[in-house]
């Protein structure tokens, strides 16, 4: 059960469209090729004063960050493809520029994530 966790770094004024978390989970599955109900998405907006880049003034970029958990994540070439669908999905649902989405791929979380208190072997 891939697990997506989206902080989305916003602009002054900016807030997150109602279903943007629910397109996600749609777009993020079909990179996957998952079956519904299978992808899960966490977002969070990160306030404009809660986030900063050194030596950056007024026109710095508003990121978004996304991290997969994943019992088995894609490993090789497959991880290559599956990154960039994801921050292609997540900057065009997000508006932002490819460039400034920041995936992190966790390590097999298999024997390590529990849900509903087991453990997923």
């Amino acid at each position: 059960m891939p697990i997506f966790d989206i902080e989305i770094a916003t602009r002054h004024g900016e807030t997150l469209a109602p279903r943007l978390a629910n397109d996600l989970a749609d777009a993020l599955g079909a990179v996957l090729g998952a079956d519904a109900g299978k992808v899960w998405v966490r977002l969070r907006a990160l306030a404009p004063e809660a986030y900063a880049e050194n030596l950056e003034g007024a026109d710095r970029p508003y990121p978004v960050f996304v991290e997969l958990t994943a019992s088995a994540p894609p490993q090789g070439e497959h991880l290559d493809h599956v990154v960039q669908q994801v921050g292609e999905a997540v900057a065009h649902l997000a508006d932002r520029s490819p460039e400034n989405v920041h995936v992190l791929v966790q390590p097999a979380a298999k024997g390590r994530i529990a849900f509903g208190g087991k453990v997923a072997r």
